[in-house]
């Protein structure tokens, strides 16, 4: 009888514990957000926690973002941290890490916690206050409750006077906000200032374009309108397995946009993006950087934002399974970023030209731009195309290491291969299916709420949508490291992959970049090229050649302007000390490649060609 009586007492007692459990789960996070003076940078954040359990509570800021694979340590911007009861008392605190505030309960169950965080940075994944705006990227404000990211969030905003907020997340009132949880909360940045607003509808989802322009406040009407276009082109894409009402996954989508000096990138989110443009809408010079395929400024501009609006579906609900439920602790490696990220560039660049905003000849001549550069990278002898998703958290990294000779974009890799896939599963099949299938597929059964996918599990679709074991497309070319066949997957798409060589133009094998005082560093030295046979190193100031200052933006046509077995006599500027080095010019060993259709394609050839492009 006593057993059975202390049975059913430890019974209850676990009950009532796990009823507890379940009560505080559910209770909300209120989040209030003040603002000091705009000059001070500084944003008071203000934390009210109910339904505590436990003898403490501890509070985290997160050390990245989503998206953006890099260490941030963003606790370095908090200051003025204090912890009060329900009484408004303080409560004692430490931090036990670099990231971790411990508050000490005792008999507490709730906590208001205070700090203040000083956010001076437009990035896309950074926090900015000052004058004209204020922009915030979730993980680089918000603390977050250890044990309570699944807890509702609610937000009330101290807008400032004259100012008003975008934001994707959920609007409860003019200046208030909620999300289902924490991971919702952090990815839904804000843009609070007196932007500029467009908006359109696409397929059932209204679509929201907010610009805050600090350089021209030029008109971007003819933007939003081409945005529509890449949009029309990418939707359908997952259409057919969303499962909504409407034809995406979201009924508003937010587009945040920056136009400020020196500013780049973008970063996805859940039903909203933000970019950051450092040139104006009409800028249409020629586009520099990693964006050279695009042509011009203002085609990068379209492309920048078809890739990160198609990463709405993939990465931010179709994921690699590493990535989710977030850990904002510590890295978290993946070898399939070259499906999140190079996927997404293949599919926003093939919606400009599906949405003719570029033409067919175009998107050709950017593809074989790419191919070119890929062809050119010395890491490919070091890591595969996984390899560089593996590895992506060592770029950011502040140490000296070999990586720009070791590593290479996963978006580059992932781009060419995702043609690759492409016209091998067309050809499989006649046509009758195509990458849409593959990532519609994978979208199926692996989309949130799913606990996102494996490598082995994108080779099994692959192989099903094919009707052929793919597996050795995947372990040679994105596992391993096997020469990527051009011109086999190409021909099934009626191209022809012609490689013209550059045996007749000097090359230094270095890479550089423009220093403080206009002239060129070396970045890295490709190994086995003339200048690393020179004896050049990284960080050496290139001062002049032959006696004259060439400055940075100088040094290339510098070069051009003489041939193979040519020697430069390199003026450099090394660690405070000037050396005179001489550099005999090699034959440039790297090819550029051209598509180009082929002149009589077989119909299989031009079906797929056509169905590749979206052409009539």
């Amino acid at each position: 009888m006593r057993a059975r009586m202390l049975h059913r007492i430890l019974v209850s007692s676990v009950l009532i514990f796990f009823a507890a459990l379940a009560a505080s789960a559910a209770d909300p996070l209120q989040y209030d957000l003040h603002f000091e003076r705009p000059n001070t940078h500084l944003m008071d954040i203000t934390i009210h926690a109910t339904g505590l359990n436990g003898f403490a509570a501890e509070f985290a800021m997160p050390d990245w973002a989503p998206g953006a694979y890099n260490i941030e340590n963003y606790a370095a911007r908090v200051q003025s941290f204090s912890a009060a009861g329900p009484d408004g008392q303080p409560l004692p605190w430490h931090k036990t890490d670099g990231q971790t505030w411990r508050v000490e309960l005792g008999r507490a169950n709730a906590v208001t916690v205070r700090y203040q965080l000083f956010a001076n940075t437009l990035s896309n994944n950074e926090a900015q206050y000052n004058d004209r705006h204020v922009f915030i990227g979730g993980p680089a404000v918000w603390m977050y409750l250890i044990g309570g990211k699944d807890r509702p969030v609610h937000l009330t905003i101290d807008v400032p006077a004259g100012w008003r907020v975008a934001t994707g997340m959920q609007h409860t009132g003019e200046n208030t906000f909620a999300a289902a949880d924490y991971d919702w909360f952090a990815d839904s940045p804000m843009e609070i200032s007196d932007f500029e607003y467009r908006t359109f509808q696409v397929m059932g989802t209204t679509y929201h374009v907010v610009v805050h322009d600090v350089m021209g406040r030029k008109d971007f009407s003819k933007f939003a309108s081409d945005s529509q276009k890449f949009i029309e082109a990418l939707v359908p894409i997952f259409a057919p397995v969303t499962g909504t009402p409407q034809a995406a996954p979201f009924s508003d989508y937010w587009f945040l946009y920056h136009i400020w000096p020196k500013a780049g990138g973008g970063l996805e989110h859940l039903n909203s993006t933000q970019i950051n443009y450092s040139t104006d809408w009409d800028d249409t010079a020629p586009s520099t950087g990693y964006s050279t395929q695009y042509g011009t400024q203002y085609e990068a501009k379209l492309f920048v934002a078809a890739h990160e609006f198609f990463h709405a579906w993939n990465v931010k609900r179709l994921r690699p399974r590493p990535l989710g439920p977030f850990d904002y602790s510590r890295m978290v490696h993946t070898p399939s970023l070259w499906i999140s990220e190079g996927l997404t560039s293949y599919y926003g660049a093939l919606a400009l030209e599906r949405g003719s905003l570029i033409t067919p000849e175009q998107y050709l001549k950017g593809i074989s731009a790419v191919i070119t550069k890929f062809e050119q990278e010395p890491g490919r002898r070091e890591r595969s195309i996984e390899d560089t998703s593996w590895d992506t958290w060592f770029r950011g990294l502040k140490m000296n290491n070999n990586f720009d000779d070791t590593w290479y974009s996963y978006y580059d890799g992932g781009q060419i291969a995702g043609h690759l896939l492409d016209f091998a599963i067309r050809n499989a099949t006649n046509n009758q299916k195509s990458l849409d299938d593959w990532m519609r597929l994978l979208y199926q059964r692996y989309a949130l709420p799913n606990p996102g996918f494996l490598p082995e599990d994108a080779i099994r679709a692959a192989s099903e949508i094919a009707g052929k074991d793919m597996s050795s497309f995947f372990h040679r070319y994105i596992s391993g490291k096997d020469p990527l066949p051009y011109e086999e997957y190409f021909a099934y798409a009626g191209m022809q992959v012609v490689k013209e060589s550059n045996a007749g133009l000097p090359w230094f094998g270095a890479t550089t970049e423009k220093e403080e005082r206009n002239f060129a560093k070396i970045k890295s030295l490709i190994p086995g090229g003339p200048a690393e046979a020179a004896g050049l190193d990284r960080d050496d100031v290139l001062i002049g050649i032959d006696s004259k200052l060439v400055e940075a933006d100088a040094l290339n046509d510098a070069i051009a302007a003489h041939k193979p077995g040519d020697v430069l006599q390199l003026t450099v500027m090394r660690a405070g000390d000037l050396k005179l080095i001489p550099v005999t010019l090699g034959s440039d060993p790297y090819p550029t490649y051209i598509l180009k259709p082929m002149e009589h394609p077989t119909d299989l050839q031009q079906r797929i060609y056509k169905g590749w492009l979206g052409l009539k």
